[in-house]
């Protein structure tokens, strides 16, 4: 301690104390309000088994507007889906204009990453159509919905659903494509929020 003194002036020990204390509550909470400087960019790239993609290498909310004027084919889908889930994890509201704006051109695919972001700004309904739309198609499927769930900060509802996905595959020898999907989604949900977190609202869940 007294070298480290030598180092570091009285008045920034406190400080050096302060940001450790900020950290370790941080993840103690379990990432519940992650930075984009924790995020594996990996995360962000479902394009990866269908056609091969590599994420960006940041978040850029401009990418949309190029991204729309692409011909829209799956690869191009999944990089808006992609986007927009990382937007809604930012909670960033400074791409809501052009969501808003081209919100019915956008496709099925990342219409559902855009009912996370409604959702992460507050309108907890589309919760509830995410969940609808998910098992009005039926259970054990490798469903994009479930990597919506994956992104969210919802820790019932998405679990429980996540917790059913899992049964029926273990009865169905894994599940094929869909068990592979649900273990994608519950990695992307432990790496954001903490592993500790998920096992904790699994085994809450009946």
């Amino acid at each position: 301690m007294k070298s480290l003194r030598r180092l570091i002036p009285t008045a920034r020990i406190a400080d050096a104390f302060i940001s450790i204390a900020v950290g370790v509550l941080f993840l103690g909470a379990g990432c519940s309000s992650p930075s984009r400087s924790h995020y594996d960019r990996n995360l962000f790239n479902t394009g990866l088994t269908v056609s091969g993609t590599q994420p960006y290498p940041k978040y850029d909310p401009a990418l949309l507007e190029r991204l729309l004027g692409l011909p829209h084919n799956d690869e191009v889908s999944l990089k808006m889906f992609d986007l927009i889930n990382e937007a809604a994890l930012l909670r960033d509201k400074t791409i809501k204009p052009q969501l808003d704006r081209y919100r019915d051109s956008l496709g099925y695919i990342p219409s559902l990453a855009l009912r996370h972001y409604q959702y992460a700004l507050g309108d907890t309904s589309q919760l509830d159509w995410l969940l609808a739309e998910d098992k009005k198609s039926g259970i054990g499927r490798d469903s994009l919905i479930l990597t919506v769930f994956g992104y969210m900060d919802e820790w019932d509802r998405t679990v429980k659903w996540f917790k059913e996905n899992s049964d029926f595959n273990d009865r169905h020898e894994g599940g094929g494509a869909a068990g592979e999907v649900l273990a994608r989604a519950i990695q992307i949900r432990k790496q954001i929020y903490g592993a500790d977190r998920f096992e904790a609202a699994w085994k809450r869940i009946q």
